[in-house]
């Protein structure tokens, strides 16, 4: 074959591939949906997690090897480890230093147990059970190994949502990348798993039941379910498009514009992350005289889109209660004494720092209850806070890696930092803080004894 003649063959092998490649894309012949299947995964993988911290595709691929922790690493203000001290536990592994913390000598009392990215020897989430003092007492490793199917470990998902019992037990999830919710001992062993898709939070009740949202966080419509603590199996299930249904005359779903793309003959909803539910939480026995327009068992819920905070009855599904726009992209709405719902604003779109809001239902009067630019405390996404026993206020600030405890004058008298680089202030994600009495453990739970915790 003379030098013409293999520039020609050439010619017609390449405009044959180009043809083909055409035909591929045109009329979906083989290899059409491998080749689309490999580039949803590509793009899935470039885009992230939703929660996780903004990086290059070469950075996440180091990520996932191990080399660096680049999705969950975020800097952190100087005051978070201001008089701090690290602290240490067998089941820390040496590939960072180790967490930092601060107590002041008067609230040296109860138990705090932080969840995050705790890098453990044999789990990369986990959780630390921290004494008065702030000493490591028990650890919890906290994985999704034994969920059948695909799915994302270690670094490369995020714990969203998590609860702990007083036997010691912890349930919890990891998104959509996680395949489910596992129930583990004090041990770290599985108790039961319940395969599927769910996001962000796992809130139990007092009846031994919790609740969370099934499906894709970026989905339309966040329904919820209902799931039995002892056993994993759901109860029941609120599909929102019921509750609509239920609520004809109120007109909250769609406030993000163009939720809805009406036609002559359809009424289809575009696809987006148009409401992004990410707490459920139920009204308590123990605080129901506080909210007289409110039953026990009613749902505070909040969607982070469109900055929505609603009531619902789960039992007829009427909406009883919404307040719109006096928080921003926020979280973790819990009801507290005296009749006041509390919100974790993020602030994403508003402002560079993170507040909590305390809303009065009865009158919709609402302050600032905690100021996050005292603290320099920051986190677009996730996080959380509570109140605590003993009258201070538990706030946990994902992308800062820090845990901090104020009190009523919003003063520091606890900081965690889930430290990675304390020259450089660098630390891991931190995912929820709890802060329970010194009776909240049961006594099975003192005194079983596990190999690694």
């Amino acid at each position: 074959m003379n030098k013409i003649q293999k520039i020609a063959l050439t010619y017609v092998v390449i405009m044959l591939g180009v043809i083909y490649g055409y035909m591929v894309g045109r009329f979906q012949v083989f290899p059409y949906q491998l080749v689309e299947t490999l580039a949803q995964d590509f793009e899935a993988f470039a885009a992230g997690d939703q929660l996780e911290n903004k990086t290059s595709v070469i950075e996440k691929l180091q990520n996932d090897f191990g080399w660096n922790w680049g999705r969950v690493l975020y800097p952190y203000p100087e005051v978070a480890v201001m008089n701090s001290r690290a602290i240490d536990h067998p089941t820390l592994s040496k590939r960072k230093e180790p967490p930092r913390v601060f107590v002041a000598p008067e609230h040296q009392q109860g138990y705090r147990l932080v969840i995050g990215a705790m890098d453990l020897e044999n789990a990369f989430w986990g959780g630390l059970l921290l004494g008065p003092t702030g000493d490591i007492l028990h650890t919890w490793e906290l994985s999704m190994s034994d969920l059948p199917g695909e799915r994302a470990e270690g670094s490369a998902v995020i714990l969203y949502g998590v609860d702990v019992f007083p036997d010691g037990s912890v349930i919890f999830n990891m998104g959509k990348q996680g395949g489910g919710i596992v129930k583990v001992d004090p041990c770290s062993n599985v108790v039961w798993d319940l395969p599927g898709l769910f996001h962000h939070t796992i809130s139990g009740d007092e009846h031994g039941y919790f609740w969370t949202f099934s499906g894709l966080d970026n989905t339309f419509d966040q329904d919820m379910i209902k799931v039995s603590v002892d056993t994993g199996e759901i109860v029941q299930r609120i599909n929102m498009e019921d509750v609509r249904k239920a609520n004809p005359r109120i007109s909250i779903w769609d406030l993000d514009g163009g939720a809805f793309a009406w036609t002559a003959n359809t009424n289809a909803k575009v696809a987006g992350d148009m409401t992004h539910g990410n707490d459920i939480e139920p009204l308590p026995q123990s605080l129901a005289a506080d909210f007289p327009q409110f039953s026990p068992g009613d749902l505070a819920i909040s969607y982070r889109t469109t900055n929505l905070i609603f009531i619902l009855d789960p039992k007829s599904l009427k909406v009883k209660w919404w307040r719109v726009g006096v928080t921003d992209t926020q979280h973790d709405v819990d009801w507290e004494p005296g009749g006041i719902l509390s919100i974790f604003s993020n602030n994403q779109r508003t402002k560079k720092t993170s507040d909590v809001i305390s809303i009065r239902p009865s009158t919709y009067e609402w302050n600032v209850a905690v100021d996050g630019a005292k603290l320099g405390l920051f986190s677009e996404i996730q996080s959380s806070h509570s109140l605590s026993p003993y009258g201070t206020r538990m706030i946990t600030s994902a992308q800062q890696g820090w845990v901090v405890e104020v009190d009523k004058n919003q003063e520091r008298v606890f900081s965690f930092i889930n430290n990675l680089d304390f020259k450089n202030r660098k630390a891991l994600h931190v995912s929820d803080a709890f802060y329970f009495d010194a009776d909240y453990f049961d006594e099975k739970f003192w005194t079983q004894r596990c190999q690694t915790n």
